[in-house]
């Protein structure tokens, strides 16, 4: 009979991965399932929603080769609560899988492996290696600034593409709602197939952020794209994320260009200072004012059913007096994507968008959130 062994904790790292893909509430039955695959000393995991789909590969004692189709969750759980000691698992008739660790035993039933979508056709040899940490650098300081609204469907990602940055090659990530926009570039290889522009679902994208959660260091991963998917190699996982089509905004020419008014100020300092203030902020407006003169900047919120709040936060600042609104949110999220000390704040008048920016840069790189103002 087709059957392998494989360790508890191998196992159970594989069926983690898959769960935010395989086993949401799905009208398919199939794709609550994950694909399983064993041959050559190796189990192959696969797990699709039909937008984002992961491989992943384990090591495993295969003793005869087989294919099953179980139900993601079911067993996930299953596996989770087993001693740690070896797990057997034999195919059986039906599309049933027999498992067994130490004393217990589990039968359970599955679907026709046959009837598992497979996912698109990748290969090896298009892939270009970049640092892992810069991938999941420019996801985390863009991400937050993607919309959620389902009509704004082309803004529910993030759009990637290439760029150069003093004449050598970068990639750029940017995200916007409409109200707000944060944009990453990094110098690195040039991936191919986003020369134009390609538009990833803010869904994928968290997965991948998952997937490489744990990644640390100097490791590299391997990304390209076709004209209909993205491809993401990190070590023996492989992550396939279906594009959004459409046409990303023509975001560069909402960058301001002639901000006058900079001031430089602490990052957590203002940071905790917005948290205070903004417990005061009515629900439905979120915002919060800002009103700067030499050297100081007050911060300060209106509720009608609670009251008011105001505080002062020391900042560099040489310009002429300003008063701005904004969104309360959008500015503790992106001064919280700044990773410098202090950070800059660009103004030109209460009715521009206003921009934020680390003070400093270590490698050639730009990172800028841009936030449109509020009428307070």
């Amino acid at each position: 009979m087709a059957y392998f062994e494989i360790e508890k904790r191998e196992l159970l790292k594989g069926l983690g991965l898959m769960q935010g893909i395989a086993g949401r509430k799905t009208t398919l039955p199939i794709l609550s399932h994950i694909y399983m695959e064993w041959k050559r000393n190796s189990l192959f995991l696969t797990g699709t929603d039909l937008e984002t789909g992961i491989q992943e590969e384990l090591s495993a004692q295969v003793q005869e080769e087989g294919k099953a189709s179980i139900s993601s969750k079911k067993i996930y759980e299953i596996v989770r609560e087993l001693p740690e000691q070896p797990i057997q698992i034999q195919k059986k008739e039906n599309h049933w899988i027999y498992l067994k660790c130490g004393k217990s035993v589990f039968n359970i039933a599955g679907l026709d492996p046959e009837e598992f979508p497979s996912l698109p056709t990748w290969q090896e040899k298009l892939f270009t290696k970049i640092p892992t940490q810069i991938v999941k650098e420019m996801i985390e300081k863009t991400f937050f600034a993607a919309s959620n609204e389902e009509s704004r469907y082309h803004l529910n990602g993030i759009f990637f593409t290439q760029q150069k940055i003093s004449g050598k090659d970068s990639i750029r990530m940017v995200a916007t709602d409409g109200h707000r926009l944060s944009l990453m570039e990094r110098e690195t290889q040039v991936v191919k197939g986003i020369e134009k522009g390609v538009i990833l679902p803010k869904k994928g994208i968290l997965e991948l952020r998952k997937l490489l959660g744990d990644k640390e260091g100097n490791e590299e991963m391997g990304v390209y794209c076709n004209s209909t998917h993205a491809f993401f190699k990190v070590g023996k996982s492989l992550m396939i994320i279906r594009l959004i089509e459409g046409e990303f905004p023509e975001y560069e020419q909402v960058i301001p260009k002639n901000n006058d008014k900079r001031l430089k100020v602490g990052k957590e300092m203002i940071y905790g200072s917005l948290r205070r203030v903004a417990t005061m902020v009515s629900e439905r407006a979120e915002g919060i004012k800002l009103n700067l003169k030499k050297s100081s900047m007050e911060l300060s919120s209106y509720h009608q059913d609670y009251g008011d709040a105001r505080e002062e936060v020391d900042i560099q600042y040489e310009g002429p007096p300003i008063e701005i609104g904004f969104n309360a949110r959008y500015l503790m999220e992106a001064i919280q994507s700044i990773d410098t000390e202090d950070i800059q704040m660009e103004l030109k008048d209460e009715g521009s968008p206003g921009v934020i920016r680390p003070t400093s840069f270590e490698t050639p790189s730009q990172q800028i959130c841009i936030i449109m103002p509020m009428r307070m």
